[in-house]
């Protein structure tokens, strides 16, 4: 219906304007409209599922309601976090880098050496020293974006779409119903209005997990890429939600889906 079209309109408007599907989903719940009813949460989660859908600009031989440029468009902003100038590599990549030790940022600074090195910010912290050249760093990174762009696959991870825990309202409604149904004579509408009770209770019961979506569009974001000698700070931005060191110095980079690979010396083609 043209109501429910025009909704989806102003869902993918409101992104492409830089709203986040969480804020999108509120602002549809605050307006008491029926589909986004629920939660403000579950509202965001649809949010985003309607802009990952493709049928929407007319994929798998759907009427199109908004065009294949907007859609596109909406995509590529959900991966924008920097608006403006870009950060010099080395700053971005600081504020992307953590110690899995502690949890304090790693720091960067050449130390009087002349020779860039990476380290724990925290006095004391196992990652403190010895420090990780920038060249070792640099290239640990490196290697696993590659790794990645050679084969996206490695981005999968193990997820339930959909998790049903029933609760104990759950069982009172089954209970209930089965009375009504076994009574004489029987009450139709009041049997309709528990089905539908039960059901709506049965769907707060339901938790939906994103990781699937979230990595399909990792996996056609990293698609756009070519291997590099050097850090693509663009695509490690798009894809990357930090990059941790553990307490044996070892690298890893842990991606917006859950995913965490971590980068092996002894093998430069794969992570």
């Amino acid at each position: 219906m043209e109501e429910e079209a025009e909704i989806v309109r102003r869902i993918f408007n409101y992104r492409i304007s830089g709203i986040t599907g969480p804020k999108i989903g509120a602002s549809l719940y605050a307006e008491k409209i029926s589909y986004f009813s629920d939660s403000e949460k579950k509202s965001g989660d649809k949010v985003m599922a309607i802009l990952r859908n493709e049928r929407y600009f007319g994929g798998y031989d759907y009427p199109p309601i908004i065009s294949k440029e907007t859609f596109q468009q909406a995509r590529d902003s959900m991966y924008k976090k920097v608006f403006g100038k870009p950060l010099p590599a080395h700053k971005l990549i600081k504020k992307m880098s953590f110690c899995a030790v502690c949890g304090k940022h790693m720091g960067h600074n050449y130390n009087g050496t002349g020779v860039a090195r990476w380290h724990c910010c925290t006095k004391g912290c196992v990652n403190f020293m010895p420090a990780i050249t920038e060249e070792e760093y640099l290239s640990a990174i490196c290697s696993i974006l590659n790794s990645i762009i050679k084969s996206p696959k490695l981005l999968n991870i193990k997820s339930i779409l959909t998790e049903y825990a029933p609760n104990d309202s759950i069982k009172e409604h089954e209970e209930a119903l089965n009375t009504m149904l076994s009574a004489e004579p029987i009450e139709v509408e009041k049997i309709l209005t528990e089905i539908f009770a039960l059901a709506s209770e049965q769907y707060n019961c339901c938790t939906f997990d994103m990781t699937p979506y979230i990595t399909a569009e990792l996996k056609a974001t990293v698609k756009k890429y070519e291997p590099s000698d050097t850090v693509n700070t663009e695509l490690l931005q798009q894809i990357a939600d930090r990059i941790v060191v553990s307490a044996d110095k070892k690298i890893s980079v842990i991606f917006k889906n859950g995913r965490k690979i971590t980068y092996k010396e002894s093998d430069t083609d794969e992570p």
